[in-house]
């Protein structure tokens, strides 16, 4: 649940969540869209939209329950592949690219994993991930801010990824976030 924290949405930002479900994150990045502003209101401040996208129909479908029982504006549910992701050229002020992934960062939680679980499948999403993140960019807004994250340990999901897409993608940069949440 770091990734929105990090995020930093504020209302009215038009924000993306490439890979939503099953929708934890989204609802709480729904949460930071609908918090009151901190100053004087006006008409900038207010509303802005989360565009949560799942490929998965039926992932699609329970994210689209899971956010209408929240009962918050601003929510539109999409069903296509993230690197295929429809929209313009800077259409987002954040964008969440919380990947899929080897899970192996989870295998403490889910021992099931152990069972499945091979080194080489990192290898085998990293074209997936970079694809992903590379429309990510393409989606953000200049000075926009995105968040690449993964449940995984690997440096072949995680590092090299965000090298590839440093390489590829120009005007991008990397955001320290050291001290970003003071208590962690």
């Amino acid at each position: 649940m770091l990734p929105p924290l990090l995020l930093g949405v504020r209302r009215g930002d038009a924000v993306l969540d490439m890979c939503a479900a099953p929708g934890s994150k989204t609802v709480l990045l729904l949460s930071h869209l609908a918090a009151p502003a901190a100053g004087p209101s006006d008409e900038t401040s207010r509303g802005g939209v989360i565009v949560a996208n799942e490929i998965n129909p039926q992932r699609c479908e329970r994210l689209r329950v899971r956010l209408a029982s929240c009962r918050v504006p601003g929510t539109v549910v999409c069903c296509a592949p993230a690197q295929r992701m429809p929209g313009p050229a800077g259409a987002y002020d954040r964008v969440l690219c919380d990947v899929p992934c080897s899970g192996d960062g989870t295998l403490r939680k889910n021992p099931d994993i152990w069972d499945s679980w091979q080194p080489r499948y990192s290898a085998t999403l990293h074209p997936l991930q970079l694809a992903i993140l590379t429309r990510g960019l393409q989606l953000l807004k200049p000075g926009g801010l995105l968040l690449y994250s993964t449940c995984s340990f690997s440096p072949v999901e995680n590092e090299a990824v965000v090298a590839a897409a440093l390489r590829h993608c120009s005007g991008v940069e990397l955001e320290d976030v050291h001290g970003t949440l003071p208590p962690l």
